[in-house]
């Protein structure tokens, strides 16, 4: 990122999410370093969106067009923003009023994405306790180039847990990514520059029915992520990855690159325990998943609580029947809304005692 002053631009994309958009737009706004614009693009809403976002007057540039999807979607907002620093916010999410200063301090010149922990809350907007990614330690740009050449990956946060250097957008916008931006830019990034991180949390990720995350391919909403979906999408974006690579005349590690994710050994674990077929089944086994995601979970950067929280997962996850494992999915995937509706319960119990 450039050594001058830097210009900081906040991209807000939104469809019918008229409950969330106004707090996100606010979380933008109230920052100790203020956003040099706020740039709020609404795809088409058929639901209070638009009343809500024109509402704010000329504190943001609003964009209102017809339906056309996330992906042309982000890519309008960041061709209506002007900022050296752009950062991605979905309209479900929000900032800490500290974000973007900790955020320019960050900054550092060859840096091309800074990148930092989210509090996870609930659809209310209840703190669940939990953090993406829950970093473990404030790890160094040079460290997680180290990890990127040997391993072809790193750990990185979702949408709003990014903020990227235009002059690394420029080189690769427009971009139709497999599902969302998020996924792409933060794979290709280290190839472009170096990627600092903030440990602490700088704002908030939204948990609900309607994350993108547990849509599937027809935008139905599960109980569970659709894992042969997600590891299929994940692949194109390392296919992605090579061709960058390749372009850049970048060499990548051999092998299978989903190997060294948590997350996707995760998902194929998960989804050969329920009976889903995805691609690559054939050269996967339980007992191999188990061991290579025990492996990455306890030679991983993360909290001592949280090695320990993925062991007794994935254990439980090998051992159960099939019946006790989609049990088990249900209840991890689904505890914000259980959560939710136990507060629920327990305020209207409040007010009828």
């Amino acid at each position: 990122m450039t050594a001058n002053r830097a210009t900081i631009s906040v991209v807000i994309t939104s469809y019918n999410y008229a409950d969330f958009v106004g707090t996100a737009i606010e979380s933008a706004l109230k920052q100790t370093r203020p956003p040099d614009e706020v740039v709020v693009v609404d795809d088409g809403s058929t639901d209070r969106s638009r009343e809500v976002i024109a509402s704010f007057g000329a504190a943001v540039k609003a964009v209102f067009k017809q339906n056309e999807g996330n992906k042309v979607t982000v890519n309008r907002g960041y061709q209506e923003s002007s900022g050296s620093i752009v950062l991605f916010l979905d309209a479900d999410d929000a900032l800490y009023p500290d974000a973007l200063r900790r955020i320019e301090e960050a900054c550092k010149p060859g840096i091309v994405a800074v990148q930092y922990d989210l509090d996870i809350i609930d659809g209310g907007g209840n703190l669940l306790g939990r953090r993406f990614c829950n970093f473990g330690s404030s790890t160094s740009p040079d460290e997680i180039a180290a990890q990127f050449a040997r391993t072809g990956t790193y750990v990185w946060p979702v949408t709003s847990g990014n903020a990227y250097d235009r002059g690394f957008l420029e080189r690769v916008m427009p971009l139709i990514p497999p599902v969302s931006h998020d996924g792409v830019l933060n794979t290709i990034a280290p190839l472009y520059g170096r990627v600092a991180r903030i440990s602490e949390p700088l704002g908030q990720y939204r948990l609900h029915s309607r994350n993108l995350s547990t849509t599937d391919g027809r935008g139905g909403f599960g109980r569970h992520p659709d894992f042969a979906r997600a590891i299929r999408i994940r692949r194109e974006e390392f296919e992605i990855l090579a061709e960058h690579a390749r372009k850049l005349g970048n060499v990548l590690p051999r092998g299978y690159l989903l190997d060294n994710e948590l997350v996707f050994v995760n998902y194929r674990l998960m989804a050969m325990r329920i009976g889903q077929q995805y691609p690559g089944a054939a050269d996967d086994s339980a007992v191999r998943l188990w061991r290579r995601g025990v492996a990455l979970a306890l030679g991983g950067e993360y909290r001592s609580k949280a090695k320990l929280a993925h062991v007794v997962w994935l254990t439980a996850l090998l051992l159960s029947p099939r019946m006790v494992a989609r049990q088990l999915l249900a209840l991890r995937f689904g505890r914000a809304e259980l959560l939710q509706s136990f507060r629920a319960m327990l305020g209207r119990a409040r007010r009828a005692g």
